[in-house]
């Protein structure tokens, strides 16, 4: 037994993140999202974004709230 997920654990995951960034819509809400999901800080998002950090963690919220939202699977 070991610390990797298996690859069916791996492919849901996968699945579910496409899923997930597909309801935002909003192609610049996706990329900040996957940036996040990638390990990213805010501070790291902002500068290509070219905005403050406070925007995006508004839009982080924004973003949460949405997922919050969604019916499961």
């Amino acid at each position: 037994i070991g610390n990797a997920p298996t690859p069916e654990f791996a492919a849901m995951m996968v699945e579910e993140c496409q899923r997930l960034l597909e309801r935002l819509a909003d192609p610049d809400l996706q990329v900040l999202a996957a940036a996040k999901l990638e390990g990213y800080s805010s501070q790291e998002i902002a500068a290509p974004f070219g905005c403050s950090l406070r925007t995006v963690e508004r839009q982080l919220r924004l973003i949460r709230k949405r997922w919050q939202q969604e019916p499961p699977p």
